[in-house]
C-alpha cells in the first residue's frame, strides 16, 4: 500500500509539472526549435526534418503547420540569391503565385496547390552550404491566427 501511495504521489507531481510547461524543445542533430504546448511534432527522414501542426480546432478545414527543411547547396549562395532561386521553383508548384512581402531573410507569398489557396511565410538561413528553411503554412483566412506564434517559434530556431 505504501508503494502505491508513493507511486501516486510521484505521478501527481509529474502531472503538475507537465501542466506548467508552456513549450517543448525539439532537437535533431544540429537543429533545435522550441514549440508551444498543444502543437504536434511529426519527424521525417527526408530533407523536411519535421512538421509542426497547430492545435486541432473544431470545424477547422486546414490545420496550420510549420516545417523545417534543409538543402545541401551545390555552390555558395547568399540568402537573397537562394530566395530568388526559391521563387523560381515556387512558380512551378503554385498557380497564381503572388509575393506579398520580401525582406532580408524571409518572404510571404500565396498561391494555389491542388486548387487550395495557401498563404506561407518562409525564413531562410544558410550555413556551410546548407540552406535551412522554416515555413509557416495556412489558408489566407487563418494566416493571422498563428503568424505571431510562428514568429516566436522561428526566433528560437538554431542550426
Amino acid at each position: 500500500m505504501k508503494r502505491i501511495c508513493i507511486l501516486f504521489f510521484i505521478l501527481f507531481l509529474l502531472t503538475l509539472s507537465a501542466q506548467g510547461q508552456t513549450a517543448m524543445d525539439i532537437n535533431i542533430g544540429s537543429i533545435s526549435i522550441s514549440v508551444p504546448s498543444g502543437w504536434i511534432a511529426h519527424y521525417t527522414d527526408s530533407t523536411m526534418v519535421f512538421i509542426l501542426y497547430s492545435p486541432v480546432e473544431e470545424n477547422d478545414t486546414f490545420q496550420e503547420n510549420i516545417n523545417v527543411t534543409t538543402e545541401k547547396l551545390p555552390l555558395k549562395y547568399s540568402v537573397q540569391g537562394y530566395m530568388s532561386e526559391a521563387v523560381k521553383s515556387l512558380k512551378t508548384v503554385y498557380t497564381d503565385l503572388q509575393i506579398i512581402e520580401s525582406k532580408d531573410n524571409y518572404h510571404i507569398f500565396s498561391g494555389k496547390v491542388n486548387n487550395t489557396l495557401l498563404k506561407q511565410m518562409q525564413f531562410v538561413y544558410i550555413k556551410d552550404n546548407t540552406a535551412y528553411v522554416v515555413t509557416y503554412t495556412a489558408t489566407p483566412d487563418s494566416f493571422d491566427r498563428y503568424v505571431k506564434t510562428f514568429n516566436e517559434i522561428q526566433k528560437t530556431f538554431k542550426y
